[in-house]
């Protein structure tokens, strides 16, 4: 059929008047197939201007197109794999040192870090360190109010009299 301005179409012959087969179904079924279908034609414009290599083409690119498809879906599943674990176990950053004290009612000591952390909401960890024997004394140690920075933070020691040579610090920050 070489009407390819019109709609795709499946056309077949008139059945002729005088069809009509004998026998069991089988028989007339193959015979309206013979003498009828046998002769239909399928029209699907512009057909017949795709060469087979044009086939093929189109067929290779959408092979292409279907493995970057399975592996952008594969990628994403390990992405979304990657973010759970993430999620599920934060990044964690920790500064830490020792710094020395002296004696006396009050010392005010600047801890800084050797890099800076993301942002100054961390969690701060001191642990006095003892010249040996038992303190007589209590000495009070703490944060200075809205000292820390993403460099470092201040602590302020009180009462110590020659008790605390020393103090561990760490700072530990999550995103």
């Amino acid at each position: 059929m070489d009407n390819q301005d019109s709609s795709p179409a499946l056309t077949f012959p008139n059945v002729p008047i005088d069809f009509c087969p004998t026998g069991n179904w089988s028989e007339i079924l193959q015979e309206f197939i013979d003498v009828v279908l046998v002769n239909g034609t399928i029209n699907v414009p512009g057909l017949g201007d795709v060469t087979p290599e044009q086939i093929a083409q189109i067929n290779e690119t959408l092979a292409d197109q279907q493995n970057q498809i399975d592996a952008l879906e594969a990628e994403g599943v390990a992405l979304d794999a990657r973010i759970d674990v993430l999620e599920s176990n934060p990044v964690v950053k920790v500064r830490s040192g020792n710094v020395a004290v002296a004696s006396g009612d009050t010392t005010t000591l600047g801890i800084s870090f050797s890099s800076v952390l993301p942002t100054n909401v961390y969690g701060v960890s001191l642990t006095p360190v003892y010249a040996s024997g038992t303190p007589l004394t209590t000495p009070l140690f703490s944060l200075v109010t809205g000292s820390k920075t993403t460099a470092g933070f201040t602590v302020r020691v009180d009462n110590n009299i020659a008790e605390i040579t020393s103090l561990d610090w760490m700072a530990v920050h999550t995103s």
